[in-house]
C-alpha cells in the first residue's frame, strides 16, 4: 500500500474540467482514506485561442500539453483529460494510469426550448426531425461533426462556434445560432442535463432554458474516445499509479484502447473528420469507426468485432478496413495544403 498522503492534481480552469477534475478527486479521495487532493490550475493553448477554429490551430496537444510538461517537470503528480482532446500518442515518461466508467458518448443537439412547441422529439432524427428547418443555422467546432451532419442534411448553414459550454449555450439564447452541437457527456457532468433521461433532457443554463437531444451513434459516430475521461500520471511514478488503480474501469478502458488505436493508425486529430465508437458484448468488443470528406459527400466506415482481451488489436484491424476501402485517399486529399 502506498505512503503517499497528498497528490496535485493538475487541471484545465473551464468549468467543465474542473468539474470533472474535481468528481476525480473526491473519487480518490473516497478510495483512499486521508488522501489529500489538491489542484492546480494550468491554462493550456486551447483555452487561450478562442476566436479560430480548432482546426485551424492545429490539434497536437492543444488542450493537454501544458498539462503534460507540467507533470514531466514535476510540478503536479496527476491530470485529469477529456480523453478525446489528447493526441493518439502519449509522450515518453508519462502513462494513462486510469480511465473511469464512460458517461454518454454520443453527440446531442441542443435548441432554446421556446422552439420545441408541440413537436414530438421522443424519437429524434437529425435525418428527418421538422424541429431543424431548411437552412437553419447550426453551429459545431467539429469537423467529424460537420461531415455527418452535412451527409444527411446538406442543407443546414454549419457555422464554427468557439468558447466553454457557458459561452457556447449564450451564443445560441442570442440568436446566433438556431441550434449548437454539444457532446452529451459534458452536459451531464457539468449537471445541465439527467443522463438516465433517454429522450429529449430539458435543462435551464445562462439564464434561458433549453432542450438537448442526444443524436444516434447510427446517425452521428462519436469522436474517439468522447465520454471517457484518461488520468494522466509519470510512468515511473508506481505510488500514484498504484492509487489510481481504483479509478479504472476496465470495459472503458477496453474501449479507449481500441478507438485510439484506431485513430493512431489514420494519425487523424482535430484537422481530420474521423469518428469511432466501442461497444462491450460480453467477451467481444464491437467498435465501428469512420473517416470522411470535409463536406461528408465521400464517407468510408466499417464495423468489426474480436476479442476484448486485445482492443487494441481491433482498432488497429478496423483501421487497415477503412484504408483498403480509400480512407488513405480521403486523408491525403485532407493533408494537402490549401491556398
Amino acid at each position: 500500500m502506498s505512503n503517499v498522503t497528498k497528490l496535485i492534481l493538475g487541471t484545465r480552469g473551464s468549468k467543465l474540467a474542473v468539474t470533472q477534475s474535481g468528481m476525480m478527486a473526491d473519487a480518490m479521495r473516497a478510495a483512499h482514506a486521508g488522501l489529500e487532493v489538491e489542484m492546480q490550475m494550468i491554462s493550456t493553448k486551447g483555452d487561450r485561442i478562442l476566436d479560430v477554429a480548432l482546426s485551424a490551430v492545429g490539434d497536437k496537444g492543444l488542450f493537454v500539453k501544458e498539462l503534460e510538461q507540467a507533470l514531466l517537470d514535476d510540478q503536479v503528480d496527476f491530470c485529469v483529460h477529456s480523453c478525446k482532446d489528447l493526441p493518439s500518442v502519449v509522450p515518453d515518461g508519462l502513462t494513462l494510469a486510469a480511465f473511469p466508467p464512460r458517461a454518454d458518448a454520443r453527440d446531442a443537439l441542443v435548441v432554446m426550448e421556446s422552439a420545441v412547441g408541440d413537436l414530438d422529439l421522443s424519437n429524434f432524427s437529425m435525418q428527418d426531425s421538422p424541429l431543424l428547418r431548411q437552412g437553419a443555422v447550426v453551429g459545431t467546432s467539429s469537423l467529424r461533426r460537420a461531415c455527418q451532419i452535412r451527409a444527411i442534411r446538406p442543407d443546414l448553414d454549419l457555422r464554427d462556434v468557439r468558447g466553454n459550454v457557458d459561452t457556447r449555450l449564450r451564443k445560441l439564447a442570442e440568436g446566433q445560432f438556431e441550434a449548437i452541437i454539444l457532446a452529451s457527456a459534458g452536459l451531464d457532468r457539468l449537471g445541465f442535463t439527467d443522463a438516465t433521461i433517454d429522450g429529449p433532457r430539458h435543462f435551464e443554463a445562462v439564464e434561458a432554458r433549453f432542450v438537448a437531444l442526444p443524436i444516434p451513434t447510427t446517425q452521428m459516430l462519436p469522436a474517439v474516445s468522447q465520454g471517457i475521461l484518461a488520468i494522466e500520471c509519470r510512468a515511473e511514478d508506481a505510488n500514484t499509479i498504484s492509487l489510481l488503480a481504483a479509478l479504472d474501469h476496465a470495459p472503458s478502458r477496453a474501449a479507449a484502447l481500441a478507438e485510439r488505436a484506431f485513430l493512431a493508425r489514420l494519425e487523424g486529430g482535430c484537422q481530420v473528420p474521423i469518428a469511432a465508437f466501442a461497444v462491450i458484448e460480453g467477451e467481444n468488443l464491437r467498435l465501428r469507426g469512420m473517416v470522411g470528406s470535409l463536406d461528408g459527400t465521400t464517407q468510408v466506415r466499417g464495423e468489426l468485432v474480436g476479442s476484448l482481451a486485445d482492443p487494441a488489436a481491433i482498432g488497429l484491424a478496423l483501421a487497415e478496413d477503412l484504408i483498403s476501402q480509400g480512407a488513405s485517399d480521403i486523408l491525403a486529399e485532407l493533408a494537402t495544403p490549401r491556398d
